[in-house]
């Protein structure tokens, strides 16, 4: 009898054994995961993502409104992974077992931080019995490695699989059901009840235009996957019928535009358009690519958001973001930054004769003020020398301060310490000395906007009394950069 207990106890820890695994993800290694290494200070974007290690898998979802989760590079490699509220990253088998437990190692994985769908988080493990766990991040996490433990024998016939994602939505969708069990027959139900061998075949995407639970089981000969249901809710919109309506509105609402908009710029997840009545920031993946002029046809959805203390128009929908027509190419408005008001809020403009200073911030500054510059554009690179620009930008504004996008910087005819030939500008010990033609008009402004200066000059040098710092000096229809020590 001993013998024979000896002999069972043996065959279930085998089994056991045989039923549980354990797989480490290196985060510090995104090169293992096909991931490019990023510089110091610097991130690789998981762009909603999967890292595959033996049986599971993550999947990441960026939620947060510019951040992707990304791994991190730092001085002495990567770190790892920084994860943003309120982002998710999902735990899932390829082969039918249940997560057992998810260990963390990293900084902020306090409970405040990650939260589960299921299950009981003692930090830093997570533990229950799931097939699927969802982390959503309740602030900034940064996370070097991940063990994921498993357990359960990989069943038969795998569980069907849904490509779209439970949730809301608001245009009509077409859902398509998977197996990875080769040769297995799905089954499924759009009624409330639950599938059975002798249930609909699922043969072509099924399309759901109002609220939807869809369940489905998979079956090979005599075996059948456990039942999968996911439920998509088709909301409701509100309309406007332009953008000034949207701007009456509140954060969190979801809008449909009844009328088309024109486009002023486009530069990755950043789309701006107007209107006769305004002009409006739309943020998210619109999947195709505008250019200016193009008019986007009547039906976009988005949801109204707030960055920066500024209400945007975030992207819900992108399939409602249509093909183009074509429409006359939108010249930006030339205006001098003194002139900047609500009036130009997310508009394409043009100042010139401006100079760029990186001494004290990124700022712009032209003959009547100074406004401060934000490179938001991956594209452009703010120049760095004293020479004077045109510079065409989008207006923006972050809790309440005007600041510039800019596009494009292209060269004036500027003076900066040379001669010209109607005049010369010299700094000196405490002064500057503009030597002109009789009755130029001089305007001197400092780094933060102030004119100092703007009268006529007589002819010949005219000594203009300052402190030591930078200044803007405009002589008749040029402009200089002066630098007073």
């Amino acid at each position: 009898m001993k013998r024979l207990l000896l002999s069972l106890f043996v065959i279930i820890v085998a089994l056991s054994s045989a039923n549980a695994g354990e797989v480490t993800f290196d985060l510090t290694d995104p090169a293992a995961f096909g991931y490019a290494v990023p510089e110091t200070s610097k991130g690789t974007d998981l762009a909603n993502g999967t890292l595959t290690v033996g049986n599971v898998v993550i999947t990441s979802d960026k939620k947060h409104d510019t951040t992707d989760n990304r791994f991190w590079g730092t001085a002495n490699g990567v770190e790892g992974l920084r994860c943003y509220k309120p982002s998710t990253l999902t735990f899932s088998t390829n082969n039918g077992e249940v997560i057992t437990a998810i260990t963390f190692e990293g900084v902020t994985i306090t409970p405040a931080v990650l939260t589960f769908d299921s299950g009981e988080y003692d930090k830093p493990t997570w533990t229950g019995s799931a097939s699927k766990v969802v982390l959503t991040f309740g602030g900034t996490a940064k996370i070097s490695s991940i063990v994921v433990s498993t357990a359960g024998q990989a069943a038969s016939v795998a569980d069907p699989t849904f490509s779209l994602a439970t949730g809301t939505y608001y245009v009509a969708k077409n859902v398509e059901i998977t197996c990875a069990t080769e040769g297995a027959i799905i089954h499924y139900t759009t009624n409330g009840d639950e599938p059975t061998s002798a249930s609909a075949v699922y043969n072509a995407p099924i399309k759901v235009e109002s609220t939807t639970t869809i369940k489905a089981m998979a079956s090979k000969g005599s075996d059948n996957s456990t039942v999968v249901s996911a439920t998509y809710t088709i909301g409701e919109t509100t309309p406007v019928k332009d953008i000034a309506d949207f701007f009456t509105t509140n954060r969190g609402i979801v809008h449909v535009f009844t009328n088309p908009v024109s486009v002023l710029y486009q530069s990755g997840l950043y789309l701006f358009v107007q209107d006769e009545s305004a002009a409006m920031q739309i943020y998210g993946d619109v999947g195709r690519t505008y250019k200016n002029g193009d008019i986007i046809p009547a039906g976009i959805i988005g949801e109204g958001d707030v960055f920066g203390g500024e209400l945007q128009f975030r992207v819900v929908e992108p399939e409602t973001f249509a093909a183009p027509e074509e429409g006359p190419v939108i010249a930006p408005t030339v205006v001098k930054i003194d002139a900047i008001d609500d009036y130009l809020f997310d508009k394409l403009i043009q100042v010139n004769d401006a100079i760029v200073n990186l001494e004290d911030g990124k700022t712009l500054t032209d003959g009547t003020g100074t406004i401060n510059l934000y490179a938001r554009f991956n594209e452009v690179t703010l120049p760095t020398d004293d020479k004077s620009y045109n510079v065409t930008a989008i207006v923006s504004r972050y809790n309440g301060n005007f600041q510039l996008f800019p596009i494009s910087f292209t060269l004036t005819t500027g003076i900066a310490n040379v001669d010209n030939t109607a005049s010369k500008v010299v700094a000196g010990y405490n002064v500057i000395n503009v030597n002109a033609a009789e009755d130029t008009q001089v305007t001197v402004v400092n780094s933060v906007g102030q004119a100092l200066v703007n009268k006529t000059v007589s002819a010949g040098t005219n000594a203009i009394p300052v402190s030591a710092g930078f200044y803007l000096v405009k002589v008749g229809d040029v402009v200089a950069k002066v630098v007073v020590r």
